[in-house]
């Protein structure tokens, strides 16, 4: 199956579309081809063969996937020029009709219709692997529009996390959106490592996800807590406070969803997560995304039978 994957530069887009990817590829063989909108020289020249000459380099899709606002009319105008089926993977700023199947995350608050899917969060690669007792992470994002990020008070939650679990190695963990008078603002500790984003391998995370017992994420940074989560860790998530107190947001509604089923814990109740919450159980969504694609978009439609 071809497989055309649009992604838009943005780190939590592209794990969305891979965790997909990777759940199909345990399903059926996958040709895969990557363009990033951001650069479109490659998509031109592709539609442009296809729609003037019947030539293109490479084979037209089968499915076309993407994450992001910025996508969308990239893999809308594939289809129309080289055919394939549509599959989003968050709520659509287009009309949901135009696309084959979309993927909504429940805290989107979407009408779930037709071809609207909903997802206990968003969908990510499943990365479990054998917990180490004495391994944990804390992964930091930044500036968003839903909270309010103090980086001196976030630290000192940090500090808090380490201080209450000594027996603990924390690798703390910043991205692209954390401000950089964060790690000023992070004092030394024996048990807390700091490992900056343009510093640390692409595989890092994927493997100390797979091997980490304890995951503590702020509360903006949606897709790596649904990731921890999915690499069946027990999960924190660092309480931020939100910039309209008196009004809810997709992400604080996801989280309060997420406490009231017994699968995170919030730094607000504590900072020691160690027998705080019960062994983990919660199941990524990707490999039942995964059979729900191959079961609408690439199942053959049943034979009808013909009367004698």
């Amino acid at each position: 199956m071809v497989v055309w994957r649009f992604t838009d530069g943005k780190p939590g887009h592209e794990k969305q579309s891979l965790g997909l990817l990777q759940a199909l590829a345990e399903r059926v063989a996958l040709e895969t081809h990557r363009f990033d909108v951001r650069f479109t020289h490659l998509f031109w020249r592709q539609l442009r063969g296809h729609a003037l000459h019947g030539y293109i380099e490479i084979p037209v899709p089968d499915l076309i996937v993407g994450v992001g606002h910025r996508t969308h009319l990239y893999m809308l105008l594939t289809r129309f020029v080289c055919g394939g089926r549509v599959v989003a993977l968050m709520k659509p700023s287009l009309p949901h009709r135009w696309f084959d199947l979309v993927f909504v995350p429940r805290h989107d608050r979407y009408l779930r219709k037709g071809n609207l899917v909903e997802t206990r969060g968003v969908v990510c690669p499943a990365t479990c692997g054998d917990k180490r007792a004495g391994r944990g992470l804390i992964l930091v994002g930044g500036r968003n529009r839903h909270f309010e990020w103090d980086p001196g008070e976030i630290a000192t939650q940090v500090t808090g996390i380490a201080r209450s679990s000594p027996e603990t190695h924390w690798s703390v963990c910043d991205s692209p959106r954390t401000p950089a008078a964060f790690r000023a603002a992070l004092p030394e500790a024996p048990n807390l490592a700091f490992r900056h984003w343009r510093t640390t391998a692409s595989d890092f995370l994927e493997g100390a996800l797979a091997e980490a017992a304890y995951v503590w994420v702020t509360a903006d940074s949606v897709s790596m807590l649904y990731e921890a989560l999915s690499a069946q860790a027990t999960v924190g998530v660092i309480a931020l406070k939100k910039r309209r107190p008196h009004r809810g947001n997709k992400l604080s509604r996801g989280i309060a969803l997420l406490r009231a089923q017994g699968h995170v814990y919030l730094s607000s109740d504590g900072y020691r997560l160690r027998d705080a919450l019960p062994p983990p159980h919660f199941f990524s969504e990707s490999r039942r995304c995964a059979d729900i694609v191959v079961r609408r978009m690439l199942s053959p439609p049943p034979a009808v039978p013909r009367t004698p």
